[in-house]
């Protein structure tokens, strides 16, 4: 009976260690949870400044291993000087940049000048210097000393006529034409002699018809419907010449100025100006009220702009609070851990200690009396010390579930923050390679593509070739038909180009007329073939003026990638063959 007694506590002594134990370790894995969550929070915030990746690329070492709370509460406060420390650098830098504009305008106003021009120049430096540390004003400051030193380049070389703005291109003088500038790499294309089918145009008149057109291969078979296209077709019509006023083009740009006012995810501080520019632009909006409507449209772009490095730093501030809160609350897990270990080793001590006593006293024993009332008093003691052990155990467990469950929620809606701001990041990443009027993607989305399959072809071998495609004598185009023309057959050729291809080819618009093609696990001959494909598709469009037919054509030039080259000596080796094409009447293909 005393035996049975002594193993059934003994029993339920080693049942509380075992329920220590699953809390344990049900302890552990929340906080590997935790920590989880941390490590992707902290990439969500990387990549603004390199001294905060730093920091934060140590806390996710630091929250990987187990022994992690002395170097945590060392990183804690070094993070928020880092990002205290990054604002600054930041404002630094906006001080200097404004800087430099007025040093900017202290050159010119060396050079000979005329009085408003001066004027002009003096009224900015001082504006400049005014928009010291703040980054929102930097781009509007920038167009206006880029306007400012246009007129005192034109003033100082009248006889080299100003290349037309943007505005000025799309709402200029009717009797006003100007071409647009080829890309860096094409430059040297302005050096190509000048003959009758390529010198300026006196006045509109077609590019080039089929009796002077360079001469072309048969149309292939793949293209009738466009080799039989009816010449009148609207969609492949260039606009009028001269361009068309304001009252054609109203509906057009009504819808693209409210398209991009649509696409502004503005503060709730900027919706009403939103709001009253959106009627304003859709209530008779007229030639003279185009301009102070880009201003404001220009204010709205540039909030949003500082909104959103408002918006990231308070998530930094509160990202670091959040962490500090975080480490307090895993300081006092492992400090009620420590109490509830400290407690049950004192527990389970005297527990030893009062049944070794039982064990002497029931040896010692004369009479049964005396027995009985010892035994009374030890396991009355036993029991008092068991509840008190229980009601403390729950307690601790309690206080853990809770800050547990304080510390998971605090993580679940880190982790949902730093899912909205990957997610804007990333729309904003895919609207900046994106090429804005062929809907292409871009020179910025060539790179980074190039240098993805660059490093495939690298590790696995196999063909790979790269086609640059320009589009012959594009300057006529726009100075015989105007830049809405020219925009009309680059647009169109886009998506000629980009609908012949396959899913696994990559183009993109290089900058200007020319285009940049990628073709994977493609042999020379089928890249060959597919590039003449796509310089015949071109040239069957049925572009026309006035019903007389405009034959606009390619050229390109072909480079495989060979063993030991890497991406710039393979793009220069086919633009040498895209020159070769120039020099050979144009309309066709050159291979490196």
């Amino acid at each position: 009976m005393e035996r049975a007694d002594v193993e059934r506590w003994k029993s339920k002594y080693l049942e509380s260690l075992e329920n220590l134990e699953r809390l344990e370790s049900r302890w552990e894995n929340r906080l590997d949870l935790v920590r989880r969550g941390l490590v992707r929070s902290s990439l969500a915030a990387e990549g603004n400044d390199v001294a905060v990746d730093a920091c934060l690329v140590e806390l996710r070492d630091i929250l990987r291993r187990d022994d992690s709370d002395a170097d945590l509460a060392k990183l804690i406060p070094r993070l928020e000087r880092t990002v205290l420390d990054s604002e600054q650098r930041r404002e630094l830098r906006t001080r200097q940049v404004a800087e430099a504009f007025a040093e900017l305008c202290r050159l010119l106003l060396n050079l000979e000048l005329p009085r408003e021009l001066r004027k002009a120049l003096k009224g900015f430096a001082k504006r400049a210097q005014a928009a010291a540390g703040q980054s929102g004003e930097l781009p509007a400051l920038l167009g206006e000393f880029s306007r400012l030193q246009q007129q005192a380049l034109t003033h100082l070389q009248p006889e080299q006529p100003a290349r037309p703005g943007l505005l000025q291109r799309l709402f200029g003088e009717r009797g006003e034409t100007g071409s647009e500038a080829p890309t860096g790499e094409r430059t040297a294309q302005d050096a190509e002699p000048l003959s009758a089918a390529s010198a300026p145009l006196a006045e509109p008149q077609p590019l080039l018809t089929p009796d002077d057109a360079p001469a072309t291969q048969e149309t292939p078979a793949a293209l009738p419907e466009l080799a039989t296209a009816a010449a009148d077709d609207p969609a492949y019509a260039l606009p009028p010449v001269p361009e068309p006023g304001y009252s054609a083009i109203a509906p057009h740009l009504e819808a693209t100025l409210l398209r991009l006012l649509d696409d502004l995810a503005l503060p709730d501080s900027h919706k009403p100006q939103a709001e009253i520019l959106r009627q304003r632009i859709q209530g008779s909006l007229n030639w003279y009220e185009l301009v102070p409507v880009l201003d404001d449209l220009s204010v709205l772009v540039l909030a949003l702009n500082h909104s959103g490095q408002s918006e990231f730093q308070l998530y930094l501030r509160q990202l670091n609070e959040r962490l500090a809160t975080f480490q307090a609350g895993l300081e006092d897990v492992h400090v009620h851990r420590q109490d509830g270990q400290t407690q049950e080793r004192a527990f389970g001590d005297a527990l030893r200690g009062q049944v070794n006593e039982l064990q002497s006293e029931v040896q010692e024993a004369t009479d049964l009396d005396s027995l009985k009332l010892s035994l009374d008093s030890r396991l009355e003691g036993l029991l008092t010390s068991l509840a008190e052990q229980q009601a403390q155990r729950e307690h601790r467990e309690q206080e853990a579930s809770q800050q547990l469950s304080t510390l998971t929620a605090r993580v679940a809606g880190m982790e949902r923050e730093a899912q909205q701001y990957r997610g804007h990041l990333e729309e904003q990443r895919q609207k900046a390679l994106c090429d804005p009027l062929t809907g292409l993607p871009n020179r910025a989305a060539w790179s980074e593509r190039l240098d993805l399959e660059v490093a495939r072809w690298q590790r696995h071998g196999g063909d790979l070739l790269l086609a640059v495609l320009d589009v012959d004598l594009f300057k006529r185009i726009n100075d015989g038909y105007g830049h809405l023309a020219g925009d009309k057959v680059l647009k169109i050729i886009a998506n000629e180009l980009q609908r012949r291809l396959r899913k696994t080819d990559f183009i993109a618009r290089f900058g200007g007329e020319e285009f940049v093609v990628l073709l994977g696990a493609t042999p020379v001959a089928g890249a060959v073939t597919l590039i003449e494909q796509l310089r015949a598709a071109v040239a069957a469009c049925p572009f026309h003026f006035k019903g007389e037919r405009v034959v606009v054509t390619l050229s390109a030039g072909l480079a495989a990638f060979a063993p030991g080259e890497d991406a710039d000596t393979v793009f220069e080796r086919a633009d040498q063959a895209l020159y070769r094409a120039k020099r050979a009447g144009r309309d066709r293909l050159e291979v490196a």
